[in-house]
């Protein structure tokens, strides 16, 4: 047990902690850290300082002659005005920061239910153990934060029930004689009360939290769709590269041209549409018709095509 109070435990304890957290819990504790400098040190203030302020007020008062004229009213004022300006130093900053904390709390929710919410997009479905992360850090820092608030109320109370207590035991030792409507031994308490006010903040962490819980204990609905494949983008080059092309031209003399490059009789053109279709299984034969070629012959070297397999492309060209 005690091994856990080691300081490299205790800084391991503490990584694994900011580590779970976020950012937001480093932010946290550098607020708590602020927060508990100022209230120890008007702590401090309230157990060895104040009592000597107030008798060094005391004594002010008592070396005043006159305590009956208004001079002397105005004067009691400012020392029991320079007590409380001195009780009341640095109360207002821990205030904001008891505020602040819950805030940064919430502020943790949020960049937490961020992540879950980043979780389901990517995986479509509510899988607590990928979400762990994401609800690590929506409620840790909701914990720390509502802890150190918890924690600053408490002090705050006590510091102000000090501070009234001061002022009032100030005002009630510096009397004044009867007369001018003063009084004797006049005391002032604090007569205007703070309106109740609640901290709204607290219940939007509970209902980021519950919306985090309604999401791990969800179940979601996997819609079955059609599979598609997707086109390559990048397609083979064989793909992209037009086929191979046998071109048949008949002329207007009745001669057939292979590939403009020989001149052959229209009934030899099945042996050379069947040795190119041997030599190239993926080619194609084209058969191009002058505008005055003879029909006659055309349909011959069409005919001689189809008794080598093939079924040309036709190709006529129209006259000028």
């Amino acid at each position: 047990m005690l091994e856990h109070l080691l300081p490299a435990n205790v800084i391991a304890v503490i990584g694994d902690y900011l580590d779970a957290g976020g950012p937001v819990v480093v932010a946290l504790l550098a607020s708590t850290f602020l927060m508990w400098l100022l209230i120890s040190e008007r702590l401090v203030y309230f157990l060895f300082s104040a009592r000597r302020l107030l008798k060094s007020q005391e004594q002010r008062w008592d070396g005043l002659e006159d305590h009956g004229s208004w001079q002397a009213h105005a004067f009691r004022e400012r020392l029991i005005s320079e007590v409380r300006v001195e009780n009341e130093r640095f109360l207002g900053p821990i205030k904001a920061l008891i505020v602040i904390t819950p805030l940064l709390g919430l502020l943790g929710t949020v960049t937490g239910m961020i992540e879950v919410f980043q979780v389901i997009v990517d995986t479509g479905s509510s899988n607590a153990r990928l979400m762990a992360s994401g609800i690590s850090k929506a409620t840790i820092p909701t914990m720390t934060g509502l802890a150190v608030s918890l924690t600053g109320v408490f002090s705050i109370n006590f510091l102000e029930r000090r501070n009234t207590r001061s002022v009032a035991d100030l005002s009630e030792n510096l009397t004044v004689e009867a007369g001018l409507g003063y009084g004797s031994k006049r005391r002032l308490t604090d007569s205007d009360q703070e309106a109740a006010d609640v901290n709204i903040t607290p219940l939007l962490d509970i209902v980021f939290i519950l919306l985090i819980f309604f999401i791990v204990t969800a179940t979601f609905l996997d819609e079955i769709g059609i599979g598609l494949t997707s086109p390559n983008p990048d397609p083979p080059e064989e793909l992209t590269r037009p086929p191979p092309t046998l071109v048949l031209a008949v002329r207007s003399d009745g001669f057939v041209m292979v590939d403009d490059v020989r001149m052959v009789d229209p009934r030899s053109v099945t042996p050379i549409v069947e040795a190119f279709r041997a030599e190239k299984p993926e080619g194609v034969v084209l058969l191009n018709a002058a505008p005055d070629a003879p029909v006659e012959t055309t349909v011959l070297v069409l005919d001689q095509a189809r008794l080598a397999g093939v079924d040309p492309a036709l190709a006529i060209q129209r006259g000028q």
